[in-house]
């Protein structure tokens, strides 16, 4: 009888117990864009702010979020640009999310609380990293005009210059061979023009670059003393836009323009070129030398960039570089 009993309390038990069933998940993902020209924003921040968590885009612009299925706050923000808040997000399955943000025309500053718990997980430590966007580098005064962004890495603790008329440069008493410069991913073995005066780098095309001087990730391959890592903009794909100036030493002119727009106006890609040339070769026949007035010296290059939305979740990029000098002493 007592055994009986104990059966069917055990029975009972078994059949009362809840059963433990698996929480879905559901990822959101897309871009963050600017919202007056369309450029991908990397190193924005995604803030999931009732599921404590989020993301930060990439150098594309991408960013990619897991949380439980349900209703959330989404706020999105990013240097110099207007916070955006959304609320009552309903995420039930798993999709595509694009952001604009609006630029902003100046900056408060506010207090700045720095929070944590000793027990957090380190993810990512980036030490000796540099990173700095082309508005922040145009800003550095200049010579004769000229914006160069390998004479703006020389104001960076650690980055020296090769030396007068010499090319490339320095990263703690490191070679000028020992450094890799990436373009768009692409591997460039001669980053100067005029033997060393001025970079390949054109400023009018250029987005941001990063800086490695210490612990170099293993994605670059494995360098002695740096990497510098360059990244054109992707161009314009709202409207069509002209740019440009003239110089002491050069002269520049950059096309933007968008590819297939749709009826809000924004277009699925954009193309972007950007030509320079330097023109002493001009002034040497004024020169009194006749074998002066023979000499030719000038570089030019050309930039170009097309980049084209194949779906929510792949791009086609096409990226190019070409250039030349020219030094010819009769």
């Amino acid at each position: 009888m007592i055994y009986w009993l104990y059966g069917g309390v055990a029975a009972l038990l078994a059949f009362s117990a809840p059963r433990a069933t698996a929480q879905a998940l559901v990822t959101l993902s897309g871009t963050v864009r600017d919202a007056a020209t369309g450029e991908d924003l990397p190193g924005a921040s995604i803030q999931v702010l009732e599921a404590r968590t989020g993301a930060i885009t990439n150098g594309y612009g991408f960013y990619s979020v897991t949380v439980p299925v349900g209703t959330y706050t989404l706020l999105v923000s990013y240097l110099g640009f207007v916070t955006l808040r959304q609320e009552g997000v309903a995420l039930r399955a798993s999709g595509t999310r694009t952001f604009q943000l609006q630029p902003e025309d100046g900056y408060k500053l506010e207090t700045v609380e720095v929070t944590g718990r000793a027990d957090d997980p380190v993810q990512r430590a980036d030490m000796s990293v540099e990173r700095l966007d082309i508005r922040t580098a145009n800003k550095v005064p200049v010579l004769l005009g000229e914006r160069d962004i390998l004479k703006t890495l020389q104001y960076l603790p650690g980055v020296t210059s090769a030396g007068e008329g010499a090319a490339g440069f320095s990263v703690r008493g490191g070679g000028t061979d020992q450094n890799l410069v990436l373009l768009d991913e692409a591997i460039i073995f001669n980053a100067s023009h005029l033997f060393g005066f001025f970079s390949v780098f054109n400023s009018e095309a250029v987005k941001d670059f990063t800086l490695y001087k210490g612990g170099i990730p293993a994605a670059y391959g494995g360098r002695l003393s740096s990497v510098l890592d360059v990244r054109q903009r992707d161009g314009n794909n709202r409207r069509l836009r002209l740019s440009g100036g003239v110089g002491l030493i050069s002269s520049r002119l950059t096309v933007e323009a968008p590819i297939h727009r749709d009826s809000t106006g924004e277009g699925r890609g954009a193309v972007l070129l950007a030509a320079r040339r330097s023109y002493a070769d001009i002034f040497l026949p004024l020169s009194g030398d006749a074998a002066i007035r023979r000499n030719k010296l000038y570089f030019y290059d050309l930039n170009a960039k097309a980049n084209y939305r194949l779906g929510p979740r792949d791009r086609l990029f096409l990226s190019g570089y070409f250039g030349r000098d020219r030094l010819a002493i009769p």
